[in-house]
């Protein structure tokens, strides 16, 4: 439940950086990403009937955003919302239960790793300080 409240406060955009995560082998291992992917296909997939239903609305969301912000409305995102949408969900129900385990089984046990200037700016995908040493890097 509390997880449930901390993802209302926080914002959509939280929660699809950490489905991506989820999903993702350079995140997590296999344990959560598998399940995690295959969750998200499944959503997807019960979405389509949705997103059939749901045409009348989401095509009249489509047509009144794109009058009012121009062309460079997407019109997938919006036309196949509801398929997100459970993608996402099948995702989270699966994925974060078992991101719990393998942290506490897991990932709480390991060693940090050690990353320097330049990897924690490439992961932030910011151009820091890190990336002034690129050409020298390994000639030490």
């Amino acid at each position: 439940m509390s997880l449930a409240c901390t993802f209302a406060l926080t914002g959509c955009a939280a929660i699809v950086e950490y489905t991506d995560q989820l999903r993702s082998d350079e995140y997590r291992t296999g344990f959560v990403s598998r399940p995690s992917e295959f969750a998200g296909m499944v959503g997807f997939v019960a979405g389509v009937p949705v997103d059939i239903v749901a045409f009348p609305i989401t095509g009249t969301v489509y047509a009144v955003s794109q009058d009012e912000d121009g062309p460079g409305v997407d019109p997938l995102s919006t036309l196949l919302f509801p398929s997100f949408f459970l993608q996402r969900a099948s995702i989270l129900a699966i994925g974060t239960p078992l991101d719990m385990l393998e942290y506490v089984f897991y990932r709480a046990w390991l060693e940090p790793t050690e990353t320097d200037q330049f990897e924690r700016d490439r992961k932030e995908g910011r151009p820091g300080d890190g990336l002034k040493d690129v050409g020298t890097r390994g000639m030490d």
